[in-house]
């Protein structure tokens, strides 16, 4: 029977410290309001726009792990484990594909969050 200590060294896995992660997952909308006259007719036109998120996308084969080397283009079944380098949240948006993953600050950071993120094949 395989210890899960095992099963967990058993995987290939990657660190990969000092990432600036600038995009927020925060979705916003503009609202507006706009006076319109079309032949002497004047009409009140109110509304809102959704504006959507700024998620950054990163790719594995744009990462370079803590000996600096780079990782490979595909990744079986990867897992995104972020830790934030400070008191800002860092977290990966929906699920990882095997060439990229998507991922974000918190949306009250005042700019760009830097964090270490390890990353684990899960298959392979």
């Amino acid at each position: 029977m395989i210890s899960g200590l095992d099963a967990v060294k058993s995987k290939r896995t990657w660190f990969v410290p000092d990432v600036c992660i600038w995009g927020v997952s925060q979705e916003a909308t503009v609202d507006f309001l706009t006076v319109e006259e079309v032949d002497s007719v004047k009409s009140v036109l109110a509304g809102s726009l959704p504006i959507g998120s700024s998620l950054q996308e990163i790719a594995f084969s744009d990462l370079r792990d803590h000996r600096g080397n780079p990782l490979p283009d595909t990744i079986a079944s990867p897992q995104v484990m972020p830790r934030s380098k400070s008191d800002m949240a860092v977290f990966v948006v929906g699920r990882e594909t095997d060439a990229t993953f998507r991922i974000a600050r918190d949306s009250r950071a005042t700019g760009p969050v830097t964090a270490d993120l390890v990353i684990v094949e899960m298959d392979g």
